[in-house]
């Protein structure tokens, strides 16, 4: 059996009905699956900004402290040595360390398909139809949201969207996000109470999932 949603226009009311594809949005959720995926997108995030000094960069050093025979005190070469108070870190943390993690594209889908399921069957997701702003006016998009009686929400548009003025207008707005569907994301997913997909947008999603 497939599934189907009713699709809203920008006053919140009825503009028709969608037909889903069931292999996403009846797909079955898999929790072990989407908690990878949110892990392997933050570690994919992460930057290396943990840096110490080795011997070679720490200041100091040049000379030798004293020298080598006579003074009854160890042999030393230079005050970088990281037996010294100030001295280059035997090994520390560089920023040059690599935390991506790889998941097969298969397991990504079934991922995304995992996350879209569970927020469907949560009524999380709304359909709305095209719309265009016809200016930068933040003003206009929060009153959209307002008729649509959301308060916090991620708008997901076509990826070949190429007018920036939805983008622009939702800067400004704290809990509201405008994303396409490129750079769609499970952290962004997850982390907003409604998402708003654009019939377009959703075809593009289904057709990306498919594959």
């Amino acid at each position: 059996m497939s599934e189907s949603a009713n699709v809203l226009s920008i006053n919140n009311g009825q503009a028709g009905n969608i037909n889903l594809n069931e292999q996403i949005y009846s797909y079955p959720v898999k929790e072990p699956l989407i908690k990878e995926f949110v892990l392997l997108t933050l570690a994919n995030k992460r930057l290396g900004l943990a840096s110490t000094k080795n011997r070679k960069i720490v200041s100091g050093g040049g000379i030798k402290p004293w020298k080598q025979k006579g003074t009854g005190r160890a042999r030393a070469g230079s005050n970088r040595s990281p037996l010294w108070k100030g001295g280059g870190t035997i090994f520390g943390p560089t920023n040059e360390r690599n935390y991506k993690k790889c998941m097969p594209k298969k397991a990504r889908k079934a991922a995304f398909k995992s996350v879209l399921s569970f927020l469907f069957k949560e009524g999380r997701i709304i359909f709305l139809e095209d719309f265009e702003l016809p200016k930068i006016k933040t003003k206009e998009i929060k009153a959209i949201f307002d008729n649509l009686g959301i308060n916090k929400a991620l708008l997901i548009l076509p990826s070949f969207n190429a007018d920036d003025k939805i983008y622009k207008s939702v800067k400004n707005l704290m809990n509201y996000k405008a994303t396409n569907v490129h750079l769609l994301n499970v952290i962004d997913l997850l982390k907003y109470g409604k998402i708003i997909i654009t019939v377009k947008a959703n075809e593009e999603i289904e057709r990306n999932l498919a594959l």
